[in-house]
């Protein structure tokens, strides 16, 4: 009695035709990977070139390579910061925060992209904490100062300023607050020193690091 042969195609349930397009085990997985290294080096060329918005598109799609997944995370939460689309890179600011919650760095990111968005008094608030985890910290002095200027809380800003002026008397920050002070304040602290008349901004903006 004759053996039936099945064609070799038939045992492996497709035709000779697609026999080309067979691929081996994990190879879908090493095409993705260099696809989203791709993505992220366009990313990067947008970022760099300062066009935030398709740095963002491309970050997202990197963003499938768990290896480049946050630091694409981060780097569209600094995009959206540049962007100064406040809210979007709040809600990424704070999840990174919450998986790094002792980084004074995203602390004071978060605290400033806060007060930036409109929430003052929830930006003060964070501002007085960073000050009591870094009590030497002038950076963070100088924009909870800035901060308390543009509330017109005058006389915390003064009381606050008089410490800058103590621990770090080379600030340059100190002249131009004082004289924002002297607006707000009907008998400015004579400590304050005298303030030579210059232009300043209304506003003084640091960038989200």
């Amino acid at each position: 009695m004759k053996k039936l042969l099945l064609p070799f195609c038939s045992l492996l349930f497709f035709s000779c035709s697609t026999i080309s397009n067979f691929f081996i085990p994990g190879e879908f997985d090493v095409i993705n990977e260099n696809i989203s290294i791709e993505y992220f080096t366009i990313a990067e060329g947008y970022y760099d070139l300062e066009k935030y918005s398709k740095a963002i598109e491309y970050y997202k799609l990197a963003m499938k390579n768990q290896d480049l997944y946050y630091t694409s995370f981060y780097k569209i939460a600094k995009s959206y910061a540049l962007l100064k689309e406040w809210n979007e890179a709040l809600v990424y600011y704070k999840e990174l925060l919450e998986r790094d919650s002792e980084n004074t760095s995203l602390k004071l990111s978060v605290s400033y992209i806060t007060a930036m968005s409109g929430k003052t008094d929830e930006a003060i608030a964070q501002y007085e904490e960073l000050l009591v985890e870094n009590p030497n910290d002038q950076f963070i002095l100088e924009n909870y100062i800035a901060l308390l200027i543009f509330a017109e809380r005058g006389e915390d800003a003064e009381k606050n300023l008089l410490e800058l002026k103590k621990k770090f008397p080379d600030s340059k920050e100190i002249k131009e607050f004082a004289a924002r002070i002297a607006e707000l304040v009907e008998n400015p602290d004579s400590d304050l020193g005298e303030v030579e008349d210059e232009d300043f901004e209304d506003d003084r903006e640091t960038e989200a690091r």
